[in-house]
Parts: C-alpha cells; sequence; structure tokens
C-alpha cells in the first residue's frame, strides 16, 4: 500500500503548479499585448498608405499649362489643406469632357482630427478658379499633424512646385478609441500617446529647375 501524501506535499505542490501557472498567465499577457501592439501599427500603417498614395498619384498627376497663366494648377495652406487639378484614369462623370478634375486634401484640425478628400463633382478642371469643392468624404480618422510644403523650381513655374513634401502625423487605433469613448479627456490620452510620423516626398517633373532645399 502506498504512502499517502501528508498536507505538508500538497501544499508544496500546489505552490509549485501556482507558480508555473503564474507565469504561464504572464507569458501569454505579454503575447497577447505584443500581438495586439502589432495588428494597431499594421493598421495604422495602412491607413496611412491608402492616404498617401492618393495624395502623391494626384500631385505627380497634375494638369500644367505653362501657355496659359490663369490656370492655377496648385493651391496649399502648409498646415491645413492642398488643392491640385489632377489628371484621373477615368472621368469624373459621364456629363465631363475630360479627365482632368480639381480635387482637394484638407485636415479638420485637432477638434476632430480628420483627413477630409473632397471633388468638384463637375470636373473638367483645368485649373484650380471656380472650382467649387462637396461631397466630402473622410480619408483617414486620427490625424494629429497635417503639413504640405511645395518647393518651387524657378521663375517660369511659379504656379507649379517641383517637390511636395506631405507629412501627416496619426495615433493608433486602440488610442482612437479611448478619445471617442472620452472626448473630454482628448488632450491628456495625446500627451501618452503611440504616435507616427509619416512622410511622402513627390517630384512634379514639368522641365522646373530643381528647388533649392
Amino acid at each position: 500500500m502506498k504512502k499517502p501524501f501528508t498536507l505538508v506535499e500538497v501544499l508544496i505542490a500546489m505552490s509549485v503548479l501556482s507558480v508555473f501557472l503564474l507565469g504561464l498567465m504572464q507569458f501569454y499577457s505579454s503575447t497577447e499585448t505584443v500581438l495586439s501592439s502589432g495588428v494597431e501599427r499594421t493598421e495604422m500603417f495602412e491607413r496611412a498608405r491608402i492616404a498617401m498614395d492618393m495624395m502623391a498619384n494626384d500631385l505627380a498627376c497634375v494638369y500644367y499649362s505653362q501657355t496659359d497663366d490663369d490656370l492655377k494648377p496648385f493651391d496649399c495652406s502648409e498646415n491645413s489643406f492642398f488643392s491640385v487639378a489632377t489628371v484621373r484614369p477615368e472621368k469624373l462623370n459621364r456629363n465631363a469632357k475630360t479627365n482632368i478634375v480639381a480635387v482637394k486634401y484638407e485636415w479638420t484640425g485637432d477638434s476632430k482630427m480628420t483627413l477630409v478628400y473632397s471633388s468638384d463633382a463637375n470636373g473638367d478642371n483645368f485649373g484650380l478658379d471656380g472650382a467649387s469643392f462637396g461631397n466630402k468624404t473622410e480619408l483617414v480618422d486620427g490625424v494629429t499633424k497635417f503639413e504640405v510644403k511645395p518647393y518651387f523650381g524657378g521663375d517660369g513655374f511659379k504656379l507649379l512646385p517641383a517637390l511636395v513634401v506631405v507629412r501627416m502625423e496619426l495615433v493608433d487605433g486602440k488610442t482612437l478609441k479611448r478619445i471617442k469613448a472620452n472626448s473630454a479627456a482628448k488632450d491628456k490620452i495625446l500627451k501618452n500617446a503611440n504616435k507616427r510620423e509619416f512622410r511622402r516626398m513627390v517630384v512634379i517633373d514639368r522641365g522646373q529647375p530643381k528647388p533649392k532645399l
């Protein structure tokens, strides 16, 4: 007949098992945190990539005519918006005669933290003058900073920059959810938030001299 375990032996075994389970739970918690952080980071990069790709494509395909100085192809406020008359692969609507359209990217500021996209519904915008930007669409949320810096390459190209640098700072999705749930504490949440700056340099080649950076 086997000798039964004593109370001391049972307590020791339970203590060892508890330590093992506690370590296992901490390992699981750490792994879950790392995975969650990776998902949030990937989602942030994807939001930035979509917005940056759209802006870069519209800037690179700007419509510009050196023979017509009345056509304004580009306009911007360095920390608020930029608009451009761009060539799209397809017409904006069936009534348009060309696939040239005026588009605008505008940051709503610290209050709403959203980058908004809009276009002229009529199309055929060879320049920005007279364009009407309606039908605003939220392009990316959680934008804490937005900056557009144009660099002009010469006196003959005063209306069209040779290089445009776009900077955008985003918060991760977890932080964004916390802000939406408690907007009154937004400033406090943003103070220690996980932020990431994204930058895109777009070269506009229409024969301009190189800009002096």
